[in-house]
């Protein structure tokens, strides 16, 4: 799959976790956002996670290719299975999931893979995520916006707190498209705000969002 927007924003976005903390990436696809982790961390140990075969090899050898080949890896599996036997527990869980439920496809399996929840629904994520992380561990998403309502009724089913949520725009009047959430197990009040991507000019970028992705795009 091509590097969207959608990984690029959620990868920035993310509040890195501290030395010797340990990552997931659920449903990897080319690495991106994997490799941007371990781009912002010093001692991370990044793991991924991919369903699609031909995915799981490119992220591979994406990973192979990187500055931080001794600290990511990539394994072929779904989440559900790999919560039932993994034995580690994260800092941080981070997944750009796949945000199409019942609706039509392509014919293509690997963007099915990649955009329709069959194989992993919102619900599923939630709680094969509770089952990795530590009692101070963080899950991050980014969400079509339609979905936030679900979000929320399924954090409270697992004892989470949203704690950052950022609301994204296309450009100045546009409807909201996304949303970036962050959720842990301690209470708190949850820091909200907006990012708007482009001026209003096709390809002029915001201030905020330059600011954000800078370090990301040649």
């Amino acid at each position: 799959m091509k590097v969207g927007t959608d990984g690029v924003l959620l990868g920035a976005w993310t509040s890195p976790p501290g030395p010797g903390s340990r990552v997931l990436d659920v449903g990897t696809g080319s690495g991106l956002i994997a490799l941007m982790m371990a781009q912002r961390t010093k001692d991370a140990a990044v793991d991924a996670l991919e369903l699609d075969p031909s995915s799981a090899r490119q992220a591979k050898e994406n990973f192979q290719n990187s500055p931080w080949k001794h600290r990511t890896r990539c394994m072929h599996t779904s989440f559900q299975e790999y919560s039932s036997r993994c034995r580690s527990f994260y800092d941080l869980i981070i997944c750009n999931p796949p945000f199409f439920s019942g609706s039509s496809k392509t014919p293509s399996r690997e963007k099915n893979l990649a955009r329709h929840d069959d194989s992993l629904s919102l619900g599923d994520f939630f709680r094969a995520s509770v089952a990795l992380m530590k009692k101070e561990g963080i899950i991050s998403l980014i969400l079509p916006v339609h979905r936030e309502a679900l979000a929320m009724v399924l954090i409270r089913e697992h004892g989470l707190y949203c704690r950052r949520l950022t609301r994204v725009l296309p450009a100045p009047g546009k409807s909201i498209k996304r949303v970036l959430m962050e959720f842990s197990f301690i209470p708190g009040r949850c820091k909200e705000d907006t990012l708007i991507i482009e001026t209003g000019s096709r390809h002029v970028y915001s201030d905020k969002f330059k600011k954000l992705v800078d370090e990301f795009y040649l």
